[in-house]
């Protein structure tokens, strides 16, 4: 019985790993956008055998960050200029609900945790160092949470839920905008300004700010994605073509 439990945790923790690397690989555009998922060449990337890598496929294809295709297998999930406006604009509206309910019933330790979470995200530079064309994982995860902390009060873990699998979505459209020429935007003052607000308990000044934020994303990848029509791999493009 001991051997059957540590067998078991064994293999929980391969599959949450797996789960965890592709997630983080695909969100940061590492793994592109249409890009097909082999299972033997997942094992050979992260150094584990194919169930937990099978078992994480089938998550995120829940999550709609790959796809299975019949008689196919598995792909990155595609992207297009349609799928970030219906994106963007489901994530406004959810987000509003769990920011209004958050600043509502958010005490001391929501401030602190807050606080806590953009002095570490004002720490980080968007950009990783080692390939200024992509996103720093560290940023990433401050970014991540940050935007968490933002709305950690709100006390609906089934909004919360809806909220984060958008946010992971919307962030692997920000990776395709940092692969771009585009300028960089200035993160730190947005995210002041709504970690102000939000800490003045002023609801409607909050929603505005961080529907902005997000517009502004919004309006960067969508340049992002015009301009890549031309010039990016094809494996990000849609097949229909971005319209």
């Amino acid at each position: 019985m001991p051997s059957s439990l540590a067998e078991s945790d064994a293999s929980q923790t391969l599959n949450a790993s797996a789960l965890t690397q592709l997630r983080s690989d695909i969100i940061a555009c590492r793994l592109m956008p249409n890009e097909r998922l082999r299972v033997e060449a997942l094992r050979e990337r992260y150094g584990m055998g194919a169930s937990p890598i099978r078992e994480a496929l089938m998550r995120l294809e829940a999550e709609g960050l790959v796809e299975l295709e019949q008689n196919k297998g598995f792909r990155v999930s595609e992207v297009s200029r349609e799928n970030l406006l219906d994106l963007m604009n489901t994530r406004i509206e959810i987000e509003s609900i769990a920011l209004r309910w958050s600043l509502e019933k958010g005490g001391v330790e929501w401030e602190a945790n807050l606080l806590s979470a953009f002095h570490r995200l004002s720490r980080q530079s968007k950009i990783d160092p080692a390939n200024t064309a992509a996103i720093s994982e560290a940023w990433s995860k401050e970014h991540a949470d940050f935007h968490t902390a933002l709305v950690s009060a709100c006390g609906a873990p089934t909004l919360l839920s809806i909220r984060s699998r958008l946010f992971e979505q919307a962030e692997r459209y920000v990776a395709l905008s940092i692969m771009s020429s585009s300028p960089l935007r200035d993160d730190v003052t947005e995210h002041k300004q709504l970690m102000r607000a939000a800490l003045n308990r002023d609801v409607d000044k909050t929603l505005d700010l961080n529907r902005m934020h997000i517009t502004r994303t919004l309006d960067k990848v969508a340049v992002a994605l015009e301009a890549s029509k031309a010039h990016v791999d094809p494996r990000m493009m849609n097949r229909k073509t971005l319209k």
